[in-house]
């Protein structure tokens, strides 16, 4: 018989993410949909490596839950919602939150690298998404999560993003590409320090 574990880190962020955007939206244009400039999200939580100098270490939290535009917002949060249906599966809690934030974090930094000021605010859920689809791309390579439902997450959180990625700029975004890199060493060292049994009883959650 499957045990099914309800993802409550997962549905926690997602419905955060949706809340706070909603709410920034609706104190910068009235209205809860529209695009916003991004240097109108700077007080709501966009971060620099200027902001970190000045230890307002809220906004690696905050910048994560800002959108330009409410559609990709909502792809955003539909991706980490089913990534995390699954992963979350294999993880408690405080894994899955570090699995969400800390390549979020990170690739939301590197982002702000290749733009010049003031237009270099770090914002956006997709960076902590591809560390969230990275995780799983290991798992699905080491077969501890092997349904081909998962398969076609994996390839509904990336290839958009990464289409988008190409039309746009010419390349994978550097942030996108460091998120990526962080969540797929967060989930080699996952495994490597996981007990064969640990794994076992995620494997059959996973059924």
């Amino acid at each position: 018989m499957k045990e099914y574990k309800v993802p409550y880190c997962t549905i926690i962020i997602s419905l955060a993410t949706f809340a706070y955007s909603l709410f920034v939206c609706y104190e910068i244009n009235g209205a809860f949909y529209g695009r916003m400039k991004i240097i109108q999200l700077e007080e709501y939580g966009g971060i620099t490596f200027e902001h970190l100098k000045n230890f307002e270490f809220w906004r690696l939290f905050a910048s994560q839950m800002i959108h330009r535009g409410q559609l990709h917002m909502l792809y955003s949060v539909l991706s980490l919602l089913v990534l995390g249906i699954f992963i979350e599966r294999h993880v408690n809690f405080v894994q899955f939150f570090s699995i969400w934030f800390v390549p979020g974090a990170i690739g939301t930094l590197v982002s702000t690298l290749s733009v010049d000021p003031p237009w270099n605010l770090g914002t956006g859920a997709s960076q902590a998404t591809f560390g969230v689809a990275a995780f799983g791309l290991v798992l699905a390579v080491k077969k501890i999560e092997n349904s081909w439902k998962f398969y076609g997450v994996l390839l509904f959180s990336l290839i958009p993003a990464l289409t988008l990625d190409f039309i746009y700029a010419g390349y994978p975004k550097p942030g996108h590409v460091t998120g990526f890199v962080v969540g797929a060493l967060l989930g080699l060292t996952y495994l490597k320090f996981k007990r064969p049994g640990e794994l076992m009883a995620g494997r059959l959650r996973s059924g």
